[in-house]
């Protein structure tokens, strides 16, 4: 029997927000990164019902691992530039699933993660960014019928336990503008995989179907919800 080290201290994160529980009428909210947050393009008014839905932008990229948004135009200008309006206020990042997929090393992801926070602060040093950790995979994936190895379920733990590192996490490098919401937990069982109830959508991987609210999507998007608001 396999056993997952605790993630305790990404509840902490979790539970102790700076930007206040209340939500700020001048907020400008973007959501970007990979699948998980272009399948929610549409979920503006149920993530964030006291904004404008003006206000609140949501766009990624599928199958995008983190080094695509550090790609530039011919201009030089990163993508990232590019789904991050420069009005945002507060930006949501879920980056980092494909990187486990594909096997990219810790250090690199994390290089490229720092790259992306330090690329966001350079235009706007106030930006306040909520980086969303990984969220489990299930077991059994239904797009190639077969279990996943477990090596996925160590990556993950290496990669979310990196973010919270009390010393060299993100939290830690950047404490006035960066916090890490904790999608993992909610999502997973014991042993470190996700629960098929709460990851209904493609693979295994996604909490619902593209562009379909449902209490899966619900249940997943309240870690950011609850740091950005």
């Amino acid at each position: 029997m396999k056993r997952l080290v605790c993630l305790a201290p990404l509840l902490l994160i979790l539970i102790a927000p700076v930007y206040g529980q209340e939500q700020n009428p001048n907020a400008y909210v973007t959501i970007t990164g990979n699948s998980i947050a272009h399948f929610q393009a549409n979920f503006a008014t149920w993530e964030f019902p006291s904004l404008p839905a003006n206000d609140v932008y949501i766009w990624g990229a599928d199958s995008a691992p983190c080094r695509y948004f550090l790609q530039t135009n011919a201009g030089g200008v990163p993508l990232l530039l590019y789904y991050v309006p420069a009005q945002t206020t507060v930006a949501v990042l879920i980056d980092s699933t494909n990187d486990i997929q594909t096997g990219v090393p810790l250090t690199q992801h994390m290089a490229c993660i720092e790259q992306t926070i330090s690329i966001l602060l350079t235009r706007n040093p106030g930006i306040k960014i909520v980086v969303a950790n990984t969220p489990p995979m299930t077991q059994w994936d239904p797009c190639t019928s077969s279990d996943r190895d477990y090596s996925i379920v160590q990556a993950i733990e290496a990669y979310n336990s990196a973010y919270a590192d009390p010393v060299t996490g993100l939290q830690a490098l950047y404490p006035n503008n960066v916090r890490v919401a904790d999608v993992f937990t909610l999502n997973a069982d014991s042993d470190g995989w996700g629960l098929p109830s709460d990851l209904t959508g493609p693979c295994g991987i996604h909490p619902g179907q593209e562009f379909q609210w449902s209490s899966s999507w619900q249940h997943f998007a309240l870690p950011y919800e609850l740091l950005v608001m």
